[in-house]
């Protein structure tokens, strides 16, 4: 659920680009993220997040592989899944203004596909 319902704050376009972006990131990982059930007052949404965002900035060339599903085996094109990790990690940033439009999204898609 986006920051912005639970804060009740208005809700604008940026929601559903949250919601986007956690399925873009429940599709990568292979399960499902935005479960309610909450273990020591983190969610497995959070936990993944974090995970990622560290082990991104080590700046491994083997995150990637760390993060997607393990039932594919490591047969997956290594560009696209590191473009539709990115996409979604920004699309539930916190701060709605600093989440791209949908637009943008769906262009970084477009291009992460010709690849």
């Amino acid at each position: 659920m986006a920051p912005e319902w639970a804060m009740n704050l208005p809700v604008t376009a940026k929601v559903d680009v949250y919601s986007y972006g956690v399925v873009i990131l429940e599709l990568v990982k292979g399960i499902r993220l935005s479960n309610w059930v909450v273990d020591d007052g983190e969610s497995e949404l959070t936990r993944f997040v974090r995970m990622a965002k560290r082990k991104m900035n080590r700046g491994k060339d083997s995150w990637v592989v760390d993060i997607v599903d393990p039932r594919l085996e490591r047969k997956f094109n290594r560009n696209q899944a590191t473009t539709m990790i990115e996409i979604g990690l920004l699309c539930i940033e916190d701060d709605r203004n600093k989440r791209p439009t949908m637009q943008s999204m769906a262009q970084a898609l477009l291009e992460c596909e010709e690849e």
